[in-house]
């Protein structure tokens, strides 16, 4: 008679096992584990009149309202900044702007204390979660404001940034990017985007080869004495886009202890269909 409720235990394990779908196994995990989206754009919402992050905003943009519905409980918001013209006067203007992104993001989040609060370490996140909090942490996309000065690094490391990924859609001082239109500069990181690989490595700064070109990605690869991350990109299996990784990256990526968070916008998605005119301007 004692092996009855066992018996019975045993049998709805088995039973609940096997009607448990991919989804509700899914939604599970995300309810159980610190969840953490890799890279957020939203910090370009926050210089546009009435965009308010501690409110829903109903333009479908991210804010802290959506991200504990959604269950997220951790996110980078990106300090994004495009490729602009490799000089003196451009990189400080870069850097200036980069500035005002960060400021930006610690003004929003500072309003709502109740709400979220800046995190640097992993376990700032988990201490967020328990007291229902969102933990926003802070990265660098394009490493274009360091321009070519290696002292800023721990610089943008000490207002809390805790990733850059080293370049966006052209080339800068730091590497080649994976679509910029003339081509490769360095045919992989530059010599002193070797340094930078270096100096965030000592820093314990995540590097980020989310849109860094192959060459750049293996030379990351090779030199990292720590894993790196693809915060935003996809597999070029299922879209043949130079920004995407192929199974033999995404491979050493592993080899390397790093992680990829997929990215889902389209482009990166689905093959687009021939489209001539469409093809010749890109190219041109």
């Amino acid at each position: 008679m004692k092996l009855l409720p066992v018996i019975f235990i045993y049998l709805f394990l088995m039973v609940s096992c096997q009607t448990e779908t991919p989804e509700s196994k899914a939604a599970r995990i995300h309810d159980k584990v610190l969840t953490v989206d890799t890279h957020c754009d939203t910090p370009m919402m926050l210089f546009n009149k009435g965009f308010d992050l501690g409110k829903r905003n109903e333009n479908g943009r991210v804010d802290f309202v959506r991200m504990k519905e959604g269950g997220m409980d951790a996110m980078f918001f990106a300090a994004f900044l495009g490729q602009g013209p490799r000089t003196a006067d451009g990189n400080e203007r870069a850097k200036a702007k980069a500035l005002e992104i960060i400021d930006s993001v610690y003004a929003a989040v500072r309003k709502y204390p109740e709400l979220a609060e800046i995190c640097t370490t992993p376990d700032d996140g988990y201490q967020a979660e328990k007291e229902g909090k969102r933990a926003i942490y802070l990265g660098m996309e394009n490493g274009y404001p360091i321009g070519n000065d290696l002292n800023l690094i721990k610089s943008f490391y000490e207002r809390g940034v805790r990733y850059i990924t080293l370049c966006h859609t052209a080339n800068n001082d730091i590497c080649d990017s994976s679509t910029d239109r003339k081509g490769c500069e360095y045919n992989g990181l530059s010599d002193f985007g070797e340094s930078v690989v270096m100096e965030m490595n000592r820093l314990g700064m995540i590097i980020d080869v989310s849109h860094i070109s192959d060459s750049s990605f293996y030379d990351v690869i090779r030199l990292s004495n720590a894993p790196v991350i693809a915060s935003h990109s996809c597999a070029r299996a299922l879209c043949d886009n130079p920004r995407n990784l192929d199974d033999t990256m995404l491979e050493k990526l592993a080899e390397n202890g790093g992680v990829i968070q997929m990215c889902i916008l389209s482009d990166y998605v689905v093959t687009p269909e021939p489209y001539p005119a469409r093809d010749s301007a890109f190219a041109g």
